[in-house]
């Protein structure tokens, strides 16, 4: 089976841009899709994109259509371990999305591919290859603290097993059914917390500030981390959880992470092994984020948690902080970045109804969560068997009609 460079099969590339705030002369308004969006766009999930003015005459190298893949060339994360050369496959559907033209922003660069020769979107599965093997890395140089991917040097370099057009189909359809059953999953889950957020909107209507406070009745707590220059307060048993766990979740619960401490870790790194169910609120650089632990779970720095052994007021409390976040951040204080201390969380006043109204509100809210739960575990289950596969497959290691089997049970 041939294996070919990346530039036997690219016919075109082009860098994105940024475009203008404010509306200009000879400037369209186009959405700009950034790395840090390509999780929620595959899922639909498409408010936070930017909406900005791009000049016209740069369009029409710009513009996204089907069959386009978006490699991010510039940012990246040392700190997470997160390297440049995520990418983004451009479909019918993504691009239905949005209302007018989608150009990728300018740390991003538009991919496309000779179809004589290779299906689009098997050679983005390729790319997600690279990314997940983690060989993305040799590409990727530091400059200005900022990592920058070296395409060129990719294009030689980075080979892509090259199957008959029809083998490569079939690969598509297998990987893409997978990625398909995910994308449902996420809008379940999305739409499911949706519903619950209204029905506390409802619920809260009239109740007024009462003289409570979340320290008052909560326990709220921080965390901290164990030194690195002591190696056996790692690898242990105890899912420790960032807040960048938090902030990259498409819905607010966590089964589990890549990082683990020992209990001699907990006890000396100021933090403390919270129950399943509590609530994980980043209270630094991004404050408000939010997570659900589905297994008993330790923080680092950054974060608020709030514990009840209360299961109807800890669903009430998660939504008042939910509801309530614009607030928590303009208390929020700090030169270097802003930070929501527990003090000022622990003072906050807190809308409290009577218990039958929690009561009756944590009835509905609760299979709602449920629900969600149960949709973004099936994700977590489906990712591991999505990354497998596209290892093997993409090696030719697994043949297809023995993948077939194992979606057809999956999926």
């Amino acid at each position: 089976m041939s294996q070919r460079p990346f530039r036997d099969l690219v016919v075109f590339a082009r860098g994105g841009g940024w475009g203008s705030d404010n509306p200009l002369d000879d400037h369209d308004q186009v959405s700009i899709i950034r790395g840090t969006d390509f999780g929620s766009v595959r899922t639909g999930r498409v408010d936070a994109v930017p909406r900005r003015w791009e000049k016209r005459s740069k369009l029409a190298q710009r513009v996204l259509r089907p069959g386009d893949v978006v490699l991010e060339i510039s940012g990246g994360s040392a700190a997470r371990g997160q390297t440049t050369g995520r990418t983004l496959f451009i479909g019918e559907e993504v691009l239905s999305y949005f209302a007018g033209a989608v150009i990728p922003a300018s740390f991003c660069r538009v991919v496309r591919f000779d179809i004589t020769l290779v299906e689009p979107q098997y050679a983005y599965y390729g790319l997600q290859d690279m990314y997940f093997s983690g060989r993305a890395s040799a590409y990727e140089n530091q400059s200005t603290g900022i990592s920058n991917f070296q395409f060129e040097r990719f294009l030689d370099a980075e080979l892509l097993r090259v199957p008959p057009l029809a083998e490569q189909r079939r690969i598509v359809t297998l990987l893409s059914a997978i990625d398909g059953k995910i994308a449902v999953n996420g809008r379940i889950a999305e739409c499911s917390l949706a519903l619950a957020d209204a029905h506390f909107s409802d619920a809260v209507e009239g109740v007024s500030t009462r003289p409570e406070t979340f320290g008052s009745i909560a326990q709220v707590g921080g965390g901290g981390t164990p030194s690195t220059k002591v190696p056996e307060y790692w690898d242990g048993n105890i899912a420790w959880a960032t807040p960048s766990d938090v902030t990259a979740l498409g819905a607010p619960y966590l089964f589990g992470t890549s990082r683990r401490v020992t209990d001699a870790g907990l006890d000396n790194c100021a933090s403390a092994l919270y129950p399943a169910g509590s609530i994980f609120m980043t209270s630094r650089a991004t404050i408000g984020a939010f997570a659900i632990p589905q297994i008993p779970m330790a923080v680092n720095q950054g974060f608020i948690v709030v514990v009840t052994p209360d299961e109807e007021l800890m669903m009430w409390l998660l939504h008042e902080m939910r509801d309530r976040i614009d607030e928590m951040r303009s208390l929020a204080n700090g030169s270097t970045f802003l930070e929501l201390s527990r003090k000022n969380f622990k003072a906050m006043g807190v809308r409290l109804p009577t218990p039958a109204a929690r009561k009756e509100f944590a009835g509905k809210a609760i299979p709602l969560h449920q629900r969600a739960a149960a949709a973004t575990a099936e994700n977590a289950t489906l990712t591991k068997l999505r990354d497998t596969l596209l290892s093997e497959l993409m090696s030719g290691r697994l043949r297809v009609r023995d993948a077939e089997k194992v979606v057809e049970e999956a999926v």
